[in-house]
């Protein structure tokens, strides 16, 4: 999991959300469930009680301690040991089909990295491990090389640092760059891509200090630049100066030593470049009625070390939900729709597995995808976060008990929902129970470590109910929950945002938004008199116009400089954060009137085929909405 998704939500909206869902509730099991006739809501509360029922904590703990037990890099025989056991715990559940499957990629490891002090000392060394039992700490990604230099600090690494010492004077060329990494800031390959822009020959990253980390804390993680293109790197993805992460400890020698003046570090980095296999796992719960509608939820298993919240909180919580939904089907309670299940590997490299098997089953993914719910690192505290798309929002808030405000539909990047939404266009939700969280990708994110922020594993299975509660509403539902009369309003709110950076109305796009939202409100009718009148066969038609929706998104022809990322409405700016409707936002930034019209005209192409789907079905014989 990528730090800057974890902990960025833009504004002062951002705090009330987080105020909003601190406590969230199991919701009425009398009450309405969007999308099902009233002769079925019973039946999906009885499902719902069954599977919180059915969650057990101690199973959870049990699960998580031996997901822990040892670090499991992507790749790793620990990795492979844990891909075939989760196989196994599958099938014993009572899933319909599990299979591992295995892509082989570039998936570098470390064979040899030192940090030396030349001037003013030539005797120290930093230790790029925390413990000497714990693997050499690296950058999945980051060149290797050998270089000498002077050091120059640049704050957390952001555009401002560099600018700022640009102002100064300061040239970076051939220098070593040493940035404080804050948990609250951006991807850590943004940090390494702004460096090789302004020359410098290395990185040397630590983490911001915690009273709750030790010093000798490392975080790791990978460096390519994904936001451009994830899953195994072409080289425009990949960087060209070497970049190392070392501890607080550490940092603090080389901070000491510069208030006495210049200081010359050597940095020494040899990665290899090996071809890996790496493994994912995916299980299957055939669909009673509508085996080809597909509700896909995953989480990865790759971890930098232990990866006691990053991923296993997530990876237990996946364990404990195949269970769950297995005693579902044992006991009668087929799903209407399949169910896929999946466990990634190599997120931490680059979201690896999930864009392999995304861009593998593209076309199927189009055809049968209802939605994908993602849990990274599920629980570090307990303030339960989710984003979503606009139209999957209302669905989330009542399955958390949430307000609908409180969920976050502003999309970015860093997990492995980003394949999905970007390159497939299918609906995404990713959520969590998130908090303080100073161990991250360390030899300090352990078992003990959650055990203390989750004491009982309460946070952990009430993250499973939600996940298995949103994942079987959208699986029985008569009408797929996908709400695009607010995916219409949210977009026009993005609309606004870059027609006031760009100073003048964008009324293309506007006239478009306005066909799109105007057929997803007449498809909204027919399909509340469809559900009224249980027509069943219009039901099908409704639901298949819903699906389309989100691929009508995708461009081909894939954001400029960016191809891979396809989606006009999200995608991540380098920093992983969330950037609307990218296209257009980009060329407004560049000021070029034929480029922002030739941007316009594409997103309101996408609008006006999303529309199309939904006109197709608004009437139909004997719906009262024809």
């Amino acid at each position: 999991m990528r730090v800057g998704v974890w902990a960025t939500i833009a504004g002062a909206a951002a705090g009330a959300a987080l105020f909003l869902v601190a406590q969230p509730a199991i919701p009425d099991p009398q009450a309405p469930i969007d999308g099902f006739a009233p002769a079925h809501v019973a039946a999906q509360h009885e499902v719902e009680q069954r599977i919180a029922s059915t969650i057990s904590t101690r199973r959870l703990e049990a699960n998580h301690r031996f997901l822990t037990a040892e670090p499991h890099v992507a790749g790793s025989l620990r990795d492979r040991t844990l891909a075939e056991w989760t196989r196994d715990q599958w099938i014993a559940a009572g899933l319909d089909s599990v299979e591992i499957v295995e892509h082989r990629v570039l998936l570098p490891y470390p064979h040899d990295a030192s940090v030396e002090m030349i001037a003013p000392a030539s005797v120290w060394h930093a230790q790029l491990r925390e413990h000497p039992d714990a693997p050499l700490a690296f950058h999945a990604y980051g060149a290797s090389g050998d270089v000498t230099g002077s050091v120059v600090t640049a704050g957390i690494g952001a555009p401002a640092d560099f600018d700022r010492l640009a102002a100064s004077g300061v040239d970076l060329h051939g220098k070593i760059v040493l940035v404080r990494y804050p948990a609250n800031y951006s991807y850590r390959g943004y940090v390494v891509y702004l460096a090789q822009q302004r020359g410098a020959a290395a990185v040397l990253m630590y983490a911001s200090h915690s009273d709750d980390a030790p010093d000798a804390a490392i975080q790791r993680g990978g460096v390519g630049f994904d936001f451009i293109e994830p899953g195994d790197p072409p080289p425009a993805a990949r960087p060209t100066i070497i970049s190392l992460p070392i501890s607080t400890r550490d940092a603090r020698v080389i901070l000491d030593a510069m208030h006495g003046g210049d200081v010359t570090l050597r940095v020494r980095v040899n990665n290899d470049e090996a071809t890996r296999p790496i493994w994912t796992v995916i299980g299957r719960i055939n669909g009673a009625a509508y085996p080809d509608q597909w509700v896909i939820a995953g989480n990865h298993r790759d971890a930098w070390m232990y990866g006691g919240v990053d991923p296993s909180s997530g990876s237990t919580a996946l364990m404990e939900l195949a269970r769950t939904l297995g005693s579902l089907v044992r006991n009668g309670a087929r799903p209407k729709r399949t169910i896929l299940l999946a466990s990634w590997d190599a997120e931490e490299y680059a979201m690896t597995s999930s864009t392999e098997w995304t861009e593998q089953h593209e076309l199927e993914l189009r055809e049968h995808a209802v939605a994908y719910l993602n849990v990274d690192a599920a629980v570090s505290g307990s303030t339960f976060f989710a984003r979503a798309v606009p139209s999957l929002a209302h669905l989330v808030a009542s399955t958390a008990g949430v307000d609908d405000s409180a969920i976050e539909t502003r999309i970015g990047a860093g997990s492995d929902y980003t394949a999905f939404l970007n390159f497939a266009g299918v609906p995404i939700v990713d959520m969590r129970f998130q908090g303080p969280y100073p161990v991250y990708h360390s030899a300090y994110d352990t078992h003990g470590w959650v055990t203390r922020i989750d004491p009982g594993f309460a946070r952990h299975a009430q993250l499973t109910r939600i996940w298995a509660t949103a994942a079987t509403r959208l699986a029985n539902a008569d009408v797929l929950p996908l709400d695009h009369v607010r995916y219409a309003h949210r977009i026009a709110g993005f609309l606004v945002e870059v027609e006031r950076r760009w100073g003048a109305p964008l009324r293309v796009a506007s006239g478009a938004l306005a066909r799109f939202d105007a057929a997803a409100s007449r498809h909204g009718d027919a399909a509340a008199a469809a559900l009224a009148d249980g027509n069943a066969g219009a039901l099908e038609l409704i639901n298949r116009a819903l699906m389309e929706v989100e691929p009508s998104f995708i461009d081909a022809a894939g954001l400029d400089g960016r191809p891979w990322y396809r989606h006009l409405l999200y995608a991540p700016a380098f920093s992983y954060q969330p950037e609307v409707l990218p296209g257009l936002s980009d060329a407004v930034e560049s000021r070029d009137p034929d480029r922002v019209a030739e941007a316009e005209r594409r997103l309101a192409a996408a609008l006006d085929r999303a529309a199309a789907c939904l006109k197709v079905f608004t009437t139909f014989p004997g719906s009262r909405a024809s």
